[in-house]
């Protein structure tokens, strides 16, 4: 299996020309020393933030070979294959069904909703530029990712994405993009009874964030289609690597697909994280009552978990579910990208937390 992390051509930051300054000599070098001050300083006392974003099958308009990727074509890629008519016809009947026979998805409409996507990203803060690291779900494959970034989230400074294929039949897997330089990634697949789960796995990406190690796992587990026991089984992997890692910061985010009427439950095996969630909730945090809305009824599915072995200390009070007005449906719920009008956006809601590191004191 292939580790792919690289950096983004022309994703990087954008700069713009100044004028020459007229201050002298030695005014000039007080003015640089005291203005470089005040920029380390900003620098290294900024919080970092992270984000889990559910993208809900965010394909590009190419078949990814060995893959069941059939639905999210153009219609006329699907004329021209047999096994695509094949597959689908081989669907129970359903949306799913229609979707693989009939949906038309468009150049046009894969960059749509890129934009979208990315408008609910920008949206994370006032400032409009976007978490520091972003882990999202249901993307097909890295070249997705540069194009999030190139397309969606150009000059934000996002330098780098990782994504690793995993053992999903749809070809949908996990991805990460970072502001900060990535010093390692591995994939981790599943086995349950020694066989070999056919799901997303776990990515586990360390970066370099101001000279401290950053380890975040990358999770979305085998949804509620599947028994409770492939999310155990991915609970207590998650735990082995979680527990092996010496990282300053280890943090836990994605899909994890678990709900409180699981049996047995995946999180009562989960050993030696802490839910941001529940931290939050326990100070008072003002909270949405989850990130997916399924069947009237809001489910926590989205989850950021940090180690307790870590160093470095997350502001609990930061953690959210991104909710902004635009986002949401008619139902109450996030708005579902719409595959034939190009409105709508995923039915999940980012969950971000913010995390403190300043190292001028180490």
């Amino acid at each position: 299996m292939t580790t792919l992390y690289k950096p983004v051509i022309g994703a990087g930051v954008s700069t713009e020309c100044r004028e020459h300054s007229t201050i002298g000599g030695d005014e000039m070098k007080k003015f640089l020393f005291v203005m470089l001050l005040a920029l380390s300083v900003n620098a290294y006392a900024k919080p970092i933030s992270i984000m889990a974003y559910n993208a809900e099958n965010l394909f590009n308009t190419t078949f990814d070979q060995g893959t069941d990727d059939y639905t999210y074509l153009p219609l006329a890629t699907k004329q021209k294959m047999p096994e695509q008519a094949a597959y689908c016809a081989s669907m129970p009947e359903g949306q799913y069904k229609k979707d693989c026979l009939t949906v038309d998805w468009t150049p046009k409409l894969y960059k749509q909703k890129i934009m979208n996507l990315s408008e609910v990203i920008t949206s994370f803060d006032q400032r409009g530029v976007g978490p520091d690291i972003i882990v999202m779900e249901e993307i097909e494959n890295i070249e997705v990712l540069e194009d999030i970034v190139t397309i969606g989230l150009p000059g934000l400074g996002y330098e780098q994405v990782v994504l690793i294929e995993g053992d999903d039949s749809r070809g949908i897997d996990v991805g990460l993009i970072s502001k900060f330089p990535v010093v390692s990634a591995k994939h981790h697949s599943v086995y349950l009874n020694r066989k070999k789960l056919n799901t997303r796995g776990i990515l586990e990406v360390t970066l370099d964030v101001r000279g401290k190690l950053v380890t975040v796992f990358g999770n979305h587990w085998p949804s509620q289609n599947n028994p409770a026991e492939e999310r155990v089984a991915h609970a207590k992997l998650l735990s082995r690597l979680a527990a092996a890692t010496t990282s300053d910061f280890v943090v836990a985010v994605g899909d994890f697909n678990t709900v409180s009427t699981d049996d047995p439950q995946p999180f009562d095996v989960l050993d030696g994280f802490i839910d941001a969630e529940v931290k939050a909730r326990a100070m008072g945090v003002p909270l949405n009552p989850g990130s997916h809305f399924f069947k009237d009824e809001w489910q926590s599915l989205d989850r950021i978990f940090v180690h307790e072995n870590s160093v470095l200390t997350p502001i609990w009070s930061s953690f959210q579910f991104v909710v902004r007005p635009f986002m949401m449906g008619p139902d109450g719920g996030p708005m579902r990208f719409n595959k034939t009008t190009g409105r709508g956006y995923s039915d999940h809601l980012p969950v971000t937390v913010k995390v403190e590191i300043d190292n001028r004191y180490w």
